[in-house]
């Protein structure tokens, strides 16, 4: 009771200090709390390039332009990107990702494709790797009918 009543003061004085082992109280606390913050932190990248199509295509209004960002190994889309209203080729994009939503170890690359309602009538055919960058540019997409 002595003890506590001695350091009544301290601690009604607003003391920073810890008065066992002089450093701030609840400094490891603290650093820990920045540590998981920091590791829960976004980190940000884009891929950007265009998309083209082989063939002379009549763009309706109702078409869609799609471009997935994908898990070669899985085929699960990490980030997409649709737009309808698109006029004239080459489309250009640009898709911003987390870093974090990758899977380490596993390719990934982009796709993208035209629909009319839900019916794909264009697609890409080729595998386009996502470069290594944090943000790539130049990704160039061609498009061909789907057989």
């Amino acid at each position: 009771m002595k003890r506590f009543l001695l350091l009544l003061p301290l601690l009604a004085a607003g003391c920073s200090h810890c008065p066992v082992c002089g450093g701030e109280w609840g400094a490891a606390e603290r650093a820990r709390r920045a540590a998981e913050e920091a590791a829960r932190a976004p980190e940000p990248a884009s891929v950007s390039g265009s998309v083209a199509c082989l063939e002379r295509v009549t763009i309706l209004p109702t078409y869609r332009i799609r471009v997935r960002l994908v898990n070669l190994r899985t085929g699960e889309t990490v980030r997409q990107l649709e737009e309808t209203g698109f006029a004239s080729f080459p489309w250009p994009f640009t898709i911003d990702y987390d870093l974090r939503s990758l899977r380490r170890g596993d390719p990934h690359g982009l796709a993208a494709e035209i629909l009319a309602e839900d019916t794909v009538l264009f697609r890409t055919d080729t595998q386009y790797p996502l470069s290594a960058e944090r943000n790539a540019v130049g990704a160039h997409l061609v498009l061909v009918r789907k057989k």
